[in-house]
């Protein structure tokens, strides 16, 4: 009974802490930036990033895509003609941190000194600590808020439950990982 009352705490401090590191992370308001940066996969939170960019946030958009058989970004925006540039990128490894070196990389490329990182909430407070590790200049991380259900049969990918279970599992790994 000792033991069950021990792990029932232990689960309830894990909820609490995730509602602050997943469901409600500190995030920031998107500023004026060179870039606007998105995290993979390019998925809802292109809408967002779109948005940004027809508000003038920054003139350039980069996006981490995954590249098909045959070499060829499969984000949607990849092959299309907009008002703003458009870069799209493959990071190796695709991970976020490969993203985070591509930015430091990209940034010391082109000149960029600030960055919009736009990311999925659940991803925001890990992806800072991965991305400050390698990117020191000017940087705003911002949340896309997608509408997950707290658990999903049919994809369970795409829910609380999963995100409380792989974004505490990938902190694990950044601790045991410190390094850009």
């Amino acid at each position: 009974m000792r033991w069950l009352a021990i792990a029932a705490s232990l689960g309830f401090v894990w909820a609490i802490a995730g509602i602050f590191l997943y469901v409600e992370p500190q995030s920031d308001e998107p500023q004026r930036a060179d870039v606007v940066f998105v995290l993979g996969p390019p998925d809802s939170r292109m809408d967002y990033a779109e948005k940004l960019m027809d508000e003038g946030y920054a003139p350039t958009l980069a996006v981490s895509s995954p590249v098909d058989k045959y070499g060829r970004f499969t984000a949607d925006i990849c092959g299309e003609h907009m008002s703003y540039r458009v870069i799209c990128f493959h990071p190796e490894p695709f991970t976020t941190q490969g993203e985070a070196r591509a930015l430091k990389s990209m940034s010391d490329r082109y000149g960029w000194h600030s960055a919009n990182v736009l990311t999925a909430q659940f991803h925001v407070t890990r992806a800072r600590v991965i991305v400050e590790r390698c990117y020191k200049d000017e940087l705003h991380m911002v949340a896309d808020q997608p509408q997950l259900p707290l658990v999903s049969l049919t994809q369970p990918t795409y829910s609380w439950a999963y995100q409380y279970l792989y974004q505490t599992a990938a902190f694990v790994k950044v601790a045991v990982h410190p390094e850009c």
